[in-house]
């Protein structure tokens, strides 16, 4: 499960305000980037405190607390990330001293939970096997068998030529047996590959 694009939310905690941002990046110098881009963007706040989990199993973990007392920030923000659940997390929480200090427990509380919040409200996407197929049939079958395609596949490509081509992508397991019954035994499709892609987690609201 990965950040589907950059969430970033705020909140005030007495009188300090921490702006969580997360993102998915999948290198080190991705990670790398997105700290410079978030520390350009706030360049007058107080700490820029990151940390980042990438790669297989989560191997790389890299934290800083930007001169918060060490602990009180980047390491409790990686044990957020860890708790999500998700892979290849970049996260920066922006604070701006509101004058009172929250003590080490308080720090602690405020960095991990910025970014646990943020980590919950974010779009996710998770990764998925779909097989690719060809399927060329006659053009009086546009009518059954594209509309069903596009009814209920991802559809890649459509070539118009003699006769219509299309490219499509599903992990529908009952595919083949559907377009012989929809072209009457005369159109069978053929595997090409499967293929990684990624699609949105569907949240109740």
């Amino acid at each position: 499960m990965r950040i589907l694009e950059e969430y970033r939310e705020e909140t005030v905690i007495n009188k300090s305000r921490f702006i969580a941002c997360v993102k998915c990046t999948r290198t080190e110098e991705e990670a790398r980037d997105y700290i410079e881009q978030i520390r350009k963007e706030y360049p007058d706040a107080s700490h820029v405190c990151t940390a980042y989990m990438l790669g297989e199993n989560n191997m790389i973990q890299r934290s800083s607390d930007n001169k918060e007392p060490s602990g009180t920030a980047g390491i409790p923000m990686l044990e957020s990330i860890r708790k999500s659940g998700m892979s290849d997390v970049c996260a920066c929480v922006v604070r701006y001293f509101g004058g009172v200090k929250l003590g080490a427990g308080g720090l602690i509380r405020a960095y991990s939970g910025a970014v646990a919040d943020a980590l919950a409200h974010a779009k996710k996407s998770e990764e998925i096997l779909l097989d690719e197929w060809k399927i060329t049939y006659p053009y009086d079958l546009s009518g059954t068998v594209e509309n069903w395609l596009r009814r209920n596949t991802d559809i890649q490509d459509i070539a118009y030529d003699e006769q219509v081509t299309c490219t499509i992508l599903t992990d529908r397991k009952d595919i083949e047996d559907t377009i012989r019954d929809l072209s009457k035994g005369t159109v069978t499709p053929v595997y090409e590959k499967t293929v990684h892609t990624e699609r949105e987690i569907q949240t109740e609201e």
